[in-house]
C-alpha cells in the first residue's frame, strides 16, 4: 500500500480524533478521563478513535492497569508531532485541505475559548489568557533561526508537573502580502 502524501490530514482531520488529541496535549490522561471530558462521544466511538490515533503513532500508550476485569490505558502525546506539517506534506495538500485543516483549528480554538469564558474560571486565571497578532519581517533563514529559538524556549514548559496549570498556546504564522 502506498503512504499517503498527507498522513497529518488522514489520521487528525477528524473532528473526533482532534478532539482527542486536545485533550491529551501536554498530560497523561486514561480512556476514562477522555469519555469524561467529551461526554458526547459514544464510547465505541471513542476507543475506536483512540486505537486509530495510537496505531498512527499519535497516542502513546504509558501504562495499563486491570479494573474490574478490563484494561484501563494511559496515553499520552508526543506535542512536537501533532499539527506539524512538513513542507512535503503541506506541498501535496490542496488548497481545500489547507481550509479544513485551518478551519478545523480555529473551530476547536472557539470552542475551548468559549468554555473557558462560560466555565465561570476566567477572571482567577485572566493573567494566563493571552491573544494578539504581531507582523514580523523574516527572511527564509530567520523563520528556519525562530522556529528552533521558539521550540528551545517553550521545551522546558511541555512536561506536566506538579503546581503548574495546563495552559495551551495556539500560534499560527501566515504570508502577508
Amino acid at each position: 500500500m502506498e503512504e499517503s502524501p498527507t498522513p497529518v490530514l488522514d489520521v487528525l482531520l477528524h473532528p473526533i480524533r482532534w478532539r482527542i488529541v486536545q485533550r491529551v496535549l501536554g498530560r497523561e490522561v486514561t480512556t476514562t478521563d477522555l469519555k469524561r471530558d467529551l461526554p458526547d462521544v459514544p464510547t465505541t466511538t471513542l476507543y475506536r478513535h483512540v486505537a486509530a490515533l495510537i496505531d498512527a503513532g499519535y497516542l502513546t500508550v504509558v501504562r495499563e492497569r486491570k479494573i474490574r476485569g478490563t484494561t484501563e490505558r494511559t496515553l499520552s502525546l508526543d506535542q512536537t508531532k501533532v499539527g506539524r506539517i512538513d513542507e512535503r506534506e503541506a506541498r501535496a495538500m490542496t488548497p481545500d485541505q489547507h481550509r479544513q485543516a485551518f478551519l478545523m483549528l480555529l473551530t476547536r480554538l472557539a470552542a475551548d475559548f468559549d468554555r473557558v469564558v462560560e466555565s465561570g474560571d476566567l477572571y482567577p486565571r485572566i493573567h494566563q489568557l493571552g491573544y494578539s497578532q504581531l507582523a514580523l519581517y523574516l527572511s527564509e533563514e530567520d523563520m528556519a533561526a525562530f522556529r528552533s529559538a521558539f521550540a528551545k524556549l517553550i521545551e522546558p514548559y511541555l512536561a506536566e508537573s506538579p503546581g503548574k496549570d495546563r495552559v495551551v498556546l495556539s500560534m499560527f504564522s501566515l504570508p502577508d502580502d
